[in-house]
């Protein structure tokens, strides 16, 4: 059994369509590829809070090193953060919010963001450590068009993750969903349906 991580990263709950995707995905990927998920969400977990200057300071200081002050601080994103390092691949819901990835998972990639874990310095600079790894990312918008100039969530999203070290990533988009939000929802759960998973 392969173990997948759900991010969620909507403030809403019954009626996000990131949200309803996410399910219909979850369920595909653990019937025909064997997957056992587990789940963040960024929203509502209470490990996920933006740091204090304990904790950044923390994040540049050896562990052998740091005060009971950063251990402390730190503590939360070491859960986090290994937790994902963990993980065999990776189910993320990203609405859009104002041309970005909302503050949520903002909050939260800068918590599994970290040296030693998802990625090291290296001579040649940084190298992530989560090679080998897939992400599926599902992206939601009301009225942007993804792949345009103001589709600032595709180009982060990629960088990210390939800056930790995942480059096999699945885009599964449904942008614009004001202008017909059942039958996109339709078209996008059919794709979904029809994905062919390795």
């Amino acid at each position: 059994m392969r173990t997948l991580l759900r991010i969620d990263s909507s403030p809403r709950k019954n009626s996000s369509i990131s949200r309803q995707l996410g399910d219909v995905l979850q369920e595909k990927l653990e019937n025909e590829a064997n997957y056992i998920t587990s789940n963040r969400d960024v929203y509502y977990d209470e490990l996920i809070s933006l740091g204090n200057e304990d904790s950044v300071a923390a994040y540049f200081t050896p562990e052998d090193q740091q005060t009971e002050a950063q251990k402390e601080a730190v503590q939360t994103s070491n859960i986090l953060a290994k937790e994902f390092a963990s993980a065999d691949s990776y189910l993320f819901t990203v609405p859009m919010y104002n041309f970005g990835i909302t503050a949520g998972l903002k909050t939260y990639i800068d918590l599994i963001a970290r040296a030693g874990i998802s990625f090291k310095y290296t001579e040649k600079g940084p190298e992530g450590l989560l090679k080998g790894k897939k992400a599926y990312v599902i992206i939601t918008t009301g009225g942007t068009k993804l792949g345009t100039p103001v589709d600032h969530v595709t180009g982060y999203l990629t960088t990210f993750l390939n800056f930790i070290g995942i480059i096999d990533i699945e885009f599964i988009k449904s942008d614009q969903i004001m202008s017909d939000t059942e039958k996109i929802l339709k078209d996008a759960k059919t794709g979904i349906n029809e994905l062919i998973l390795n």
